[in-house]
């Protein structure tokens, strides 16, 4: 939050690298010998991952989160589904999402196997820079008009309601007022 600026790229030996995602970024998670190597190289290497778009619409209603989204995308593609995928959230819904909801769902992207997920750097962004006094750092950026998906998933935020994840798998995913009145032994945060 205080060094990733829109359009930059990189890698990170920390889960929470693909964050930068949500400010409009590229960043990859690595192995600690990858990031050393390229380090010492100036080099990292990737097959081209496949890029889905997913088209957010409406705005989530009080009490869901944006944990719910990546919730939702759990149940839609499953915990294997991302793999050897970037998720590019676009739509008219993004604007609705602040930064941190932004870093939340780029964050659990890793959840479904993404290779990162990344989301346009829009007015949202530049206020969230210009309140770190960083306004200088913000560019806009965005999807080429046209550009090609191997797939689209919509998701209406409107619709969205509080969703849990059921052990042993985040991807086990169910609405919360399924499980209302369940005694409740343990709880994983």
């Amino acid at each position: 939050e205080n060094f990733v600026k829109p359009g930059m790229t990189g890698i990170g030996a920390d889960s929470h690298t693909v964050n930068a995602g949500g400010m409009g970024a590229i960043y990859f998670g690595a192995g600690g010998y990858d990031v050393a190597l390229a380090m010492a190289t100036g080099e990292y290497r990737l097959p081209m991952p496949q890029v889905v778009k997913v088209n957010l619409t409406g705005s989530l209603k009080p009490g869901v989160m944006a944990m719910d989204v990546i919730l939702k995308m759990l149940s839609i593609v499953g915990v294997k589904g991302g793999k050897g995928k970037i998720f590019e959230y676009a739509g008219p819904g993004v604007a609705s999402l602040s930064l941190t909801e932004r870093a939340t769902v780029t964050n659990m992207g890793a959840e479904m196997g993404a290779s990162t997920s990344i989301f346009p750097s829009d007015e949202r962004t530049q206020q969230y820079l210009e309140s770190r006094n960083r306004g200088g750092d913000y560019k806009p950026m965005a999807a080429d008009e046209g550009a090609e998906y191997v797939d689209t998933i919509e998701i209406d935020l409107d619709e969205l309601e509080p969703l849990i994840a059921i052990y042993p798998s985040p991807g086990d995913v169910e609405k919360a007022s399924q499980r209302a009145g369940d005694t409740i032994h343990q709880v994983c945060v």
